[in-house]
């Protein structure tokens, strides 16, 4: 008997195991448990979302809004479309959707009743059938921290902005976010449509809301997600970045019942292209003609318009001479050519191409409600004239100031362009006063400044702050200001009793600004006692302890302006220097095909929209005609002159040594000597003592090595990695009047792949340097620094900005500057001497 309890006792505990091991311990309290469900399909069908709380009513900010919706009223749309109308089906794959009440009367998006059913249809076909236009002009959108907004706009029609719309979103969230106290909400114009908890951790939740008429326009719409998070169980600030909330880019779109609305109609129309579930945009060239003679030059100018007009963030181009595939949701396809050329193509095209030169949107039979642009005339010379026109009507002047630089189709708001002294508010960069709760506080705003920047080395704007905290923050607390992602500026919280602060300034060294837009973050992070303590509940408590006022400034000073070649951020970020004048800009192409045509067209979109310009194309066979001029060059590293390689610092027996079969081989292996790992490291005294030497500046004086210079060294030629797909590299013409960019890589595959990887907003602006390097997709891009560099001046002279030039260069090399004290030193001792010397008594 005495055995028996304890095997009696075991096997209750093996009985019992099963149901300890299905029962993990679970955060989440207000989800109803639910049966286990075995392991889900690759892509499975959304499961039934929790039950959720009631959502606040929504309140329109504009005046002229409709009545503000209320939770508590029967969930109906606010202007229902017609009786006749087809609602949007869901994948043919799914069950009949379950309809829940969401905030404004629309409804929540359908589950899956069983966790085996089938999965869905792919969510992300791209199907350009008119009933569906994408929002998120990226391939990801998140939101983290405890507080966060994403803002953008985007151009619909009239016909789209009257049509009955539904709003389709789908999100998910950390498993850290805390439901009853986060909340998601939804803008559309400054009209909140949609605010309720976050409550998808475990699955993404759908949402689809009737939008009310009036609230989308014909135009430019601004559409808002913002997220205020709050963590489960922790209050330090590090939790907080463990918080956020994933908006789904392929399944947040606007729906339209009749397809038809999407059809394009005037000229106007083509900034509603859009973007597509991954927040790409392209346009295909159908071009049968392609390889004509003459034709390369205004297809380039071409595309540069087309980019002006939609300005969208990451827009790429495909020239082709029949169309390959049918239309995708966020394209436009485009023909060229005479109506013998396109008629085989495009059998409903105008008939007064024949007689004149037209633009005209045509319906393109392999997509149904699919518009196309077709531009015809009789031949290519009254061609060219169309587009001249075309070009002409988006294309500003080279002399003409900008103010504003356009990022509001990923920003939500334009970039204010600084070319001097300049003092703005908060309020009018988009940050508007507020209050906060939680524990790091973070906002942005993006500065632009021009090509001819040039204070690197000396220069410091202001943030002259209003804000203010609670006496519950402690010391400890900070306030953090970052400029391109690198830190600027930290202020420290010393004394604790709360404090209001007025135009407390905040210094931001230039040393990260580059030309173009930057971004500059504000974070403070606060620290306050019962955070330390972290009661039960401590994270969802709703007590202000900071705040913001809009009334805070931003102050740049005067900078030394003068331009520097070469500088890739310059190009990138303003176009510089094809932007700038008249002259056509030399083009040379290793090859006139479909994909080099295609990486040339993406790459001139990009500096056409940042110069906000349409540049004047010289197609060119010869290099001896480029000297002297502005010129870009395109293609293979084998199709390009050994003389244009050595101008541009890249070795000419890269044509040789740099290509795909050379990649793919492994690196011989070279013998190791002891002597060899010595020299190579620096294992010696000399070398120590210097090491130490240069650590201690450092470390006391932020002086590095590379700093303590009379003059900036030259650059090395540069020999392509085996690992790089692709170059962008920048230099002086040999006459040092012109300025050189090529595009380069080893073959036409990868030339078309890097670009098309170029052409993302976030690729483009990593540009910087001499050279750019693409390695392939998912890995970092490598920048060669420049060394030496040529002034190009870009306005009068004046002693005031001379000045301002000459003391950024003598801060950036010290051994000149301290040369020059101790002439200067020199001179004033003999001139003292020489003075006195003649004076007194002998």
């Amino acid at each position: 008997m005495a055995m028996m309890k304890p095997l009696a006792f075991l096997f209750v505990l093996v009985a019992a195991f099963p149901a300890w091991s299905q029962s993990p311990f679970d955060m989440s309290p207000e989800r109803p448990a639910q049966p286990a469900a075995p392991a889900p399909p690759p892509r499975p069908a959304p499961l039934q979302p929790a039950p959720q709380t009631a959502p606040q009513a929504v309140k329109p900010v504009a005046p002229s809004a409709p009545a503000p919706f209320s939770a508590a009223s029967p969930p109906k749309p606010v202007s229902p479309p017609p009786a006749n109308a087809p609602a949007v089906a869901p994948p043919a794959s799914a069950p009949p959707p379950l309809q829940q009440p969401n905030a404004i009367g629309g409804t929540t998006a359908p589950a899956a009743t069983s966790p085996t059913a089938p999965a869905n249809a792919p969510a992300n076909v791209d199907v350009a059938d008119g009933t569906r236009r994408y929002l998120v002009p990226a391939e990801t959108l998140r939101i983290n921290g405890e507080i966060g907004q994403r803002s953008w706009s985007i151009h619909l029609t009239a016909e789209q902005a009257a049509a009955p719309t539904k709003l389709h979103f789908s999100y998910q969230n950390s498993v850290f976010v805390a439901p009853e106290a986060s909340r998601l909400s939804v803008n559309i114009n400054d009209v909140e449509i949609y605010k309720d908890r976050i409550s998808a951790s475990d699955r993404p939740a759908e949402h689809v809301i009737d939008l009310p008429a009036g609230i989308l326009k014909a135009g430019s719409n601004v559409i808002r997600f913002g997220a205020d998070q709050r963590h489960r169980t922790d209050c330090t600030i590090e939790s907080t970045f463990e918080l956020w909330t994933a908006i789904d880019p392929e399944k947040t779109y606007l729906s339209f019942d009749d397809p038809k609305v999407s059809r394009l109609n005037r000229l106007d129309d083509l900034r509603a292209v859009g973007v597509d579930g991954h927040g790409n945009t392209r346009f295909r060239l159908i071009v049968p003609a392609l390889d004509q003679i003459g034709a390369t030059d205004v297809l380039m100018r071409l595309t540069q318009a087309l980019s002006l007009m939609s300005g969208m963030p990451n827009q790429s181009f495909d020239f082709q001479k029949s169309p390959q595939g049918p239309l995708q949701a966020g394209e436009l396809m485009v023909f060229v050519g005479t109506p013998e050329e396109l008629r085989p193509l495009l059998p409903n095209l105008t008939a007064a191409a024949s007689s004149a030169a037209v633009a005209s949107f045509a319906e393109y039979p392999a997509n149904a409600g699919a518009s196309v642009l077709a531009l015809s005339g009789p031949s290519w010379p009254a061609l060219q004239g169309l587009i001249d026109s075309f070009a002409a009507s988006v294309d500003t002047t080279g002399t003409q100031r900008r103010e504003t630089l356009a990022t509001a189709n990923w920003r939500g708001l334009d970039t204010p362009f600084l070319f001097s002294n300049s003092v703005l508010d908060f309020s009018s960069l988009g940050i508007q006063s507020q209050e906060f709760s939680g524990r790091l506080f973070r906002t942005e705003f993006t500065i632009g400044v021009p090509a001819d920047f040039y204070a690197n080395a000396y220069g410091e704007a202001r943030i002259l702050l209003d804000a203010a905290y609670v006496p519950e923050v402690q010391a400890g607390s900070h306030i953090d200001v970052f400029v391109n992602g690198n830190i600027a500026s930290t202020i420290p919280i010393t004394s604790n009793g709360g404090a209001v602060l007025r135009h407390l300034p905040i210094k931001l060294t230039l040393q990260h600004f580059k030309p173009g837009v930057n971004t500059i973050v504000l974070e403070a992070s606060l620290i306050t006692a019962a955070d330390r303590a972290c009661a039960p509940g401590a994270t969802g408590e709703n007590k202000s302890r900071f705040a913001l006022f809009g009334s805070s400034q931003f102050e740049m000073p005067d900078f030394a302006r003068i331009a520097q070649v070469p500088n890739l951020a310059a190009t990138a970020g303003t176009g510089f220097p094809y932007g700038l004048g008249s002259d056509p800009v030399s083009l040379f192409l290793g090859r006139i095909d479909e994909k080099t045509l295609s990486s040339t067209a993406t790459l001139l979109g990009k500096i056409a929209v940042a110069s906000h310009r349409v540049m004047p194309i010289s197609v060119t066979i010869s290099t001896a005609r480029i000297a002297g001029r502005n010129a870009i060059f395109v293609g293979s590293i084998s199709e390009f002159p050994a003389n244009v390689l050595s101008q541009l610092k890249i070795d000419p027996s890269s044509r040789n040594s740099w290509s795909e079969e050379l990649n793919r081989a492994p690196a011989p292996q070279k013998s190791l000597t002891l002597q060899d790992w010595q020299q190579r490291n620096g294992d010696n005294f000399i070398s120590r003592q210097f090491s130490g030497l240069a650590d201690w500046a450092k470390r006391n004086f932020d002086l590095s090595a590379t700093m303590l210079r009379f003059a900036p060294p030259t650059d090395e030629m540069y020999s392509p990695p085996k690992t790089a797909d692709m170059i962008l590299a920048q230099d002086s013409d040999p006459t040092e009047l012109g300025t050189w960019t090529a595009l380069i890589s080893t073959d036409d595959d990868s030339l078309y792949e890097g670009m098309n990887a170029f052409s993302t907003r976030q690729a483009w602006d990593r540009l910087a340097g001499r050279i750019t390097v693409y390695n392939g997709p998912n890995t970092d891009t490598d920048v060669i620094p420049v060394s030496w560099f040529r002034f190009m001046p870009t306005a009068p002279f004046s002693i005031f900005n001379a000045r301002l030039i000459a003391a950024n260069w003598l801060s950036d090399n010290i051994m000149s500057y301290g040369l020059l004290l101790v002439a200067g030193a020199v001179l004033l001792g003999l001139a003292t001497g020489g003075m006195l010397s003649r004076l007194g008594r002998k």
